[in-house]
């Protein structure tokens, strides 16, 4: 017998709802790996989440 993907903590599902909810699970799985292995994506640092600059560089300072 294989392991399962989850545990149902409430409720009472047959078979067939377990057995539908793991296809979907294990298709929405293998398409988020196939995405993120796709080597032909661009790469840039438009989706970084961070600030890619440094804060000090832009001091306020007043020059009379």
């Amino acid at each position: 017998m294989t392991a399962s993907l989850f545990t149902v903590l409430r409720g009472n599902p047959t078979d067939a709802e377990v057995a539908a909810l793991s296809t979907v699970l294990s298709q929405l799985d293998s398409e988020a790996r196939a995405k993120a292995a796709d080597i032909r994506s661009e790469r840039d640092l438009w989706g970084q989440p961070g600030d890619v600059f440094n804060p000090s560089a832009f001091r306020n300072v007043r020059y009379y």
